[in-house]
């Protein structure tokens, strides 16, 4: 018989013990964040904003990854794991009957000899190195687009793929032809509206959401299109957490000034910084509940 794996329970003496704190990453994406939040005593609260779905037209990202097997681009430029996804899928469909367009004939894929990759962030990266083969061969310290081109520098002449979303801001695409590059941009996936989850508009009426996370730009966009104006009014008497400053920037746009922004831009930055807020918030009520003991009369 199968072992049966009881799940995640809050820890009722965690850093976060007592919060409810909202999730808006996209479904098939919430699993860590969630188990996180419920190993540090939370109760996470799921509120999907963003689902993924592929390119209305597949055939830009289909040639493009033809000419890069060939050898027809230099760099191949992925700033999520949903386009790394994209890539590999598109891989497999243009070669059906093998192991895909940039397999090896083992059937892993293995682009390193064809091109150089450059990643943003730890899970972009570890993805590259599951569904690709290849470990990039740069990632920027910091985890946003600027650090990439950045970290790229001069260009000059080196023929770029850049696989993102449809809605991706067009920051990266710019900087890298400031640096001299020929950039292919091709949708490798949409990023739409989601549903399901928590019917959340009642709970933030009643106070009872502590917190609500965001991990992207467009998860704080699709939020505010979801929730509506009534609640996301309620929203804003809530902790708003972003993972770094690219969401941060959004969720000000959209009125919802961020009191936490992580300086590690990962989940587990963004749960470290929720526990160091909320403890730094707690520290001047034990202090005060110590020197009022300290004064208790003695028997």
């Amino acid at each position: 018989m199968p072992t049966i794996v009881p799940p995640l329970r809050p820890d009722p003496a965690g850093p976060l013990s007592g919060w409810r704190v909202v999730v808006t990453r996209a479904e098939d994406q919430a699993d860590g964040l969630t188990e996180r939040l419920q190993a540090l005593g939370a109760e996470p609260v799921a509120y999907p904003t963003i689902a993924f779905a592929p390119p209305d037209d597949p055939r830009p990202l289909a040639e493009a990854l033809r000419r890069l097997a060939s050898g027809g681009y230099d760099w191949l430029v992925l700033t999520s794991v949903n386009a790394v996804r994209a890539v590999r899928a598109a891989s497999e469909m243009l070669s059906p009957a093998g192991p895909g367009l940039l397999a090896s004939p083992d059937g892993n894929v293995n682009m390193s000899e064809v091109v150089k990759v450059a990643a943003v962030g730890p899970t972009t990266t570890a993805a590259c190195v599951e569904l690709l083969g290849v470990q990039p061969a740069v990632v920027p310290a910091k985890f946003v687009a600027e650090a990439l081109a950045e970290a790229l520098g001069n260009m000059q002449g080196q023929r770029v793929l850049l696989a993102n979303a449809d809605i991706a801001r067009p920051v990266l695409h710019e900087r890298l032809q400031t640096a001299g590059a020929l950039v292919d941009r091709v949708v490798a996936y949409h990023t739409v509206p989601a549903s399901g989850g928590t019917d959340l508009p009642p709970l933030l009426a009643e106070g009872a959401i502590d917190a609500i996370t965001f991990t992207s730009g467009s998860t704080v966009r699709y939020f505010v299109q979801r929730i509506g104006p009534e609640a996301l009014e309620h929203a804003r008497r809530t902790v708003i957490a972003c993972i770094g400053p690219i969401a941060a920037d959004a969720a000000r746009a959209a009125g919802l000034p961020p009191t936490i922004v992580a300086s590690t831009h990962t989940e587990e930055g963004l749960v470290a910084a929720l526990v160091a807020w909320r403890q730094q918030q707690l520290s001047p009520i034990l202090l005060s509940s110590s020197a009022a003991a300290d004064e208790t009369p003695k028997e």
